[in-house]
């Protein structure tokens, strides 16, 4: 049975899509850091389509972001790959941009806490992609331990060992603290 998607229910569709689409997402990617934008643009791109059509007929809507969300995932790994190995691609060109702080944060704790969490994510970010998704998925997204072994397909064992071990070992490489020179 199809049901007719409307632009006033964008929300609620995106409410009732947001965690299988974002567990899609992650499991798909090569890498972590690359999960919101596709995350982002695919919802857009689901946006858009509501707004020029004013609505959508759908048999079932999540296999359709779903599907929005495959492209973007192919689109932007084959650029990025396109792009690093063109001949014109060269870093020294990328410009650095000042941030503007206001005077009224205790800049100093604020510091000391982003810096210990880039720290850490730094170091998780050099494990395997497993790991890495794992962490993603247990601390930013909030999944469970069994939620984890079933989108990665692995076993709770696994996704247990692997997290209790890296925290071990981040506990014993990466020093956090309030001491972190800058």
């Amino acid at each position: 049975m199809s049901a007719k998607l409307y632009l006033e229910n964008f929300e609620e569709i995106y409410n009732d899509t947001y965690d299988r689409t974002l567990r899609y997402i992650i499991t798909k990617c090569s890498n972590i850091d690359d999960v919101n934008d596709l995350l982002q643009d695919t919802y857009v791109e689901f946006y858009k389509l509501l707004q020029k059509k004013k609505y959508i007929e759908l048999d079932n809507c999540q296999n359709y972001i779903i599907g929005i969300a495959k492209k973007k995932i192919y689109k932007h790994y084959g650029l990025l790959y396109k792009i690093k190995t063109s001949p014109l691609f060269n870093r020294s060109d990328e410009k650095e941009y000042e941030v503007e702080i206001p005077d009224d944060i205790n800049l100093e704790d604020q510091t000391i806490t982003k810096l210990n969490a880039e720290m850490v994510w730094d170091y998780i970010k050099t494990k395997n992609i497993n790991v890495v998704k794992i962490f993603y998925l247990y601390y930013y997204s909030g999944f469970k331990i069994s939620q984890i072994a079933d989108e990665l397909d692995i076993s709770e064992s696994n996704v247990k060992n692997l997290l209790y071990r890296t925290i071990k070992d981040i506990k014993q490489n990466v020093k956090i603290g309030g001491d972190v020179g800058v």
